[in-house]
């Protein structure tokens, strides 16, 4: 078996780019785990600045070539842009990338505190569609106690600073506070909750909903704020102080013609945070020049830059995080063989055990039987450690070729756990 990633973020690509990329998220995961024998599990990561598949494989390239054919079809793309797009990633290298990402050292805005919780939901979503495996959940678990680790040692990310939080910042730097204003949200996923919450510590508490959806109306109850109706778009719009868009639909929700209707820019500057990777504002709105837009390329443009020591001391933790994890990893492939030994020996005890019942009274033959338990558990226990530090050593074959030779046994390759 081998831990493969297949993926691209900002870093590699353009915003543009990679939204299209993501639109092959829906069913990827699923779609690979059924394609063969190749793929033993599949975790898609798509966050508003990376794309990640994270694979358990039986066999390497042909399951590469699958992902990235897969990839494309499902998004309607060249292969060759898709190839071009994605890297590709194997062995303890895949551990210490999504350490890092999970930690927040890998985003547009280092530290920040929402990648945790989409690792988080990525695991979620492949343990609810049955694509994962053992190992890529101890990956995934992992990599979210990395991020813990960082944040409590390091503060990195503990003032809670995200993409969220730096946009907000931005538009109260060039318009003032947001306090006390009045606010309309685009969506009613993951980051309309993110989004809510922070306008809301900041003393915004006039905050309307609007959901192409439909959801806007039961994601009112639970936030504390109002439904925007579609009939009603305009009319909230025009008395909005500060637009939030971060719905993800396939097509943008505010475009030129809705803002004019509005009277929304007329007299006064409107700024608009467009969090969406598929955008939410129609590329017209930009040219308008009562409209303030700040993007995602705003945010990463002016997303301030932690102090290099809190950066440094996370990394280490990080590389600490995937020796650790590498070793019980490697230690694993040890459990087959020791399993295997055991049973052998048991076996042989146990058929000791049954002839001496038919000889002795049962207290007697009970007494025998925890004592010959004891005496094997103790003989077996050196061998047992040694055998995960040899494997953890890469010698693990010579220790196989012992035990074949002392005890007979064929240690074949570890069962699917």
């Amino acid at each position: 078996m081998v831990m493969v990633l297949i993926g691209t973020s900002h870093h590699d690509v353009t915003l543009d780019e990679l939204d299209r990329l993501v639109a092959a998220k829906n069913g990827l995961a699923q779609r690979l785990v059924q394609s063969g024998d190749d793929f033993a599990g599949a975790v898609v990561l798509s966050t508003c600045n990376r794309f990640e598949i994270y694979l358990d494989l039986r066999r390497f390239h042909d399951a590469v070539e699958t992902t990235t054919d897969t990839v494309a079809e499902l998004a309607g793309l060249d292969k060759s842009f898709v190839v071009d797009a994605m890297r590709v990633v194997v062995g303890t290298s895949v551990a210490q990338h999504l350490f890092s990402v999970a930690s927040g050292l890998e985003s547009m805005v280092v530290g920040e505190d929402e990648i945790a919780g989409q690792v988080r939901q990525a695991l979620a979503i492949g343990q609810r569609e049955a694509t994962t495996t053992p190992s890529l959940e101890r990956l995934m678990q992992r990599a979210l106690t990395t991020s813990k680790s960082v944040t409590s040692s390091t503060g990195l990310g503990a003032a809670g600073r995200s993409i969220v939080s730096v946009g907000l910042d931005i538009v109260e730097q060039r318009h003032g506070h947001v306090a006390g204003s009045r606010a309309l949200v685009l969506g009613t996923g993951s980051y309309a909750r993110v989004v809510v919450a922070a306008l809301q510590r900041r003393g915004c508490s006039d905050i309307g909903i609007f959901s192409s959806s439909g959801r806007a109306a039961h994601f009112s109850q639970s936030h504390d704020v109002q439904t925007v109706e579609i009939d009603g778009l305009a009319a909230f719009l025009g008395t909005a102080d500060v637009v939030v868009a971060c719905s993800g639909a396939p097509h943008p929700l505010i475009d030129q013609a809705l803002i004019e209707a509005s009277g929304a820019a007329r007299d006064r500057v409107l700024p608009v945070m467009d969090l969406a990777l598929s955008p939410d504002v129609a590329p017209d709105v930009r040219v308008m020049p009562n409209i303030d837009l700040v993007d995602l390329n705003v945010i990463h443009e002016f997303a301030p830059r932690e102090h290099s020591s809190a950066i440094l001391e996370a990394q280490d933790i990080v590389l600490t995080a995937v020796r650790s994890f590498e070793e019980l990893e490697s230690g694993r492939s040890a459990d087959h063989a020791i399993v295997a030994m055991r049973s052998h020996v048991m076996s042989i005890i146990s058929e000791e055990i049954e002839r001496i019942r038919h000889r002795v009274d049962p207290d007697t033959a009970e007494e025998v039987a925890k004592s010959l338990n004891r005496v094997s558990n103790v003989i077996l226990h050196t061998p047992s450690v040694r055998a995960q530090e040899l494997a953890r050593t890469g010698d693990f074959a010579e220790y196989t070729r012992a035990v074949h030779t002392l005890f007979g046994i064929d240690v074949g390759a570890p069962e699917r756990d």
